[in-house]
């Protein structure tokens, strides 16, 4: 339990820290002065004033952060007194934008630094299936390799006869066969044949032997590492936006991970090694600053929106709208962290019965099986 709270704390504080400071940088190139810059919320253990006026502090709970910039962020409209220079309601609408998209800004950097630096230790895997042994690295349930005992790390040395050096060569040995399969296999110091008749492959796809291409990783240099970093960040946000259209366009409720379901996963990774612990606060951060830039009130990406349109009409909204919009968006976060956290127990202590479970897996793995048909499959 304690290892638990120690790595939730491990992960989270970078990312909060990273964000703040995104935030805290930008108010020093524009110019905003910063009344307070906290780690944490509740009571201040620690507290040191900058020569700026700025009031660094750590607080007791060490889950969230904020920075107070000077001034309001949205002068009020009955106002008899305009801003003073260092505050944010007196800086330029590009000013306060930067400020405001920082943050996040931040967390991807965050995120890409520890992308690249991993890509440099592990390197990538090896995707040229010439490079590649004819080894399984996978076997797919309810296809003629489960049948036949196929195991991964299994060593295929021919096939019909046909010897076969790489995974491409295994794979069109496979897919060119008629009729019956014989493999020679070695399974570590053991070698043998394996026979698998005609009859065991499936009717809707009969040259698939259901294996998958063996995990080998290739050493990167440091600035590919950069770029795969970048190109990481990239992906991942791709993927999550187009997951979310999906299910929404299939009217289908998003799987979503709520704070039950984070200290759940950070509890997990925890104990599978300390590249993937770095990896998950790499993951983490990148989905902090997605979500913080969505144009929601409340959220940094909606104040964003705001000063877009002052940029675009020259004029703010009225504070009285913008309250109520912040407002709407404080009631849409709240529903969907009941949301995020009904399924996080439900997920994670309601689990479906180990029958139920095999269903959906076998039926997950034919759709995945019908729509990819490369590599991973077609074997």
């Amino acid at each position: 339990m304690l290892l638990s709270v120690i790595s939730v704390i491990v992960v989270l504080s970078p990312i909060v820290i990273i964000h703040e400071f995104g935030h805290f940088i930008a108010c020093r190139l524009t110019g905003i002065g910063v009344k307070e810059f906290s780690f944490g919320f509740g009571k201040i253990l620690w507290h040191k004033k900058s020569s700026k006026g700025t009031d660094f502090q750590i607080r007791a709970i060490p889950f969230g952060g904020f920075v107070e910039p000077e001034g309001q962020m949205f002068q009020d409209d009955n106002a008899k007194e305009a801003p003073k220079p260092s505050e944010f309601a007196a800086k330029k609408w590009y000013a306060k934008f930067f400020m405001v998209v920082n943050g996040a800004l931040f967390n991807y950097v965050l995120a890409a630094v520890i992308f690249t630096g991993l890509i440099y230790i592990k390197g990538m895997p090896e995707t040229d299936p010439t490079l590649l042994p004819a080894q399984i690295g996978a076997v797919v349930e309810g296809y003629p390799a489960e049948k036949a005992d196929l195991q991964e790390r299994d060593l295929i040395s021919a096939v019909n006869g046909q010897a076969v050096a790489n995974w491409l060569e295994l794979t069109q040995a496979i897919q060119n066969r008629k009729g019956d399969l014989t493999l020679e296999v070695k399974r570590g110091e053991k070698a043998f044949s394996l026979f698998i008749p005609e009859t065991d492959f499936l009717a809707d796809k009969p040259t698939v032997l259901g294996i998958a291409a063996p995990v080998q990783m290739k050493r990167v240099g440091w600035w590919s590492s950069v770029g795969l970093g970048l190109y990481q960040c990239w992906y991942w946000t791709k993927f999550s936006l187009v997951s979310i259209w999906q299910s929404i366009s299939h009217k289908k409720a998003p799987e979503v991970a709520g704070p039950i379901g984070i200290v759940n996963i950070i509890h997990q990774s925890v104990h599978r090694g300390w590249l993937d612990f770095i990896f998950l606060i790499g993951m983490l951060s990148l989905a902090v600053g997605m979500f913080n830039l969505f144009p929601i009130p409340i959220l940094d990406g909606g104040y964003a929106l705001v000063y877009l349109w002052e940029g675009l009409t020259g004029k703010l909204p009225s504070t009285k709208a913008i309250m109520r919009a912040a407002n709407v968006g404080f009631y849409l976060l709240m529903l969907l962290v009941v949301y995020a956290s009904y399924a996080d127990i439900k997920r994670i202590f309601f689990k479906p019965k180990p029958a139920a479970v095999a269903t959906q897996t076998a039926a997950e793995t034919e759709q995945a099986q019908t729509e990819k048909p490369a590599v991973q499959e077609g074997n």
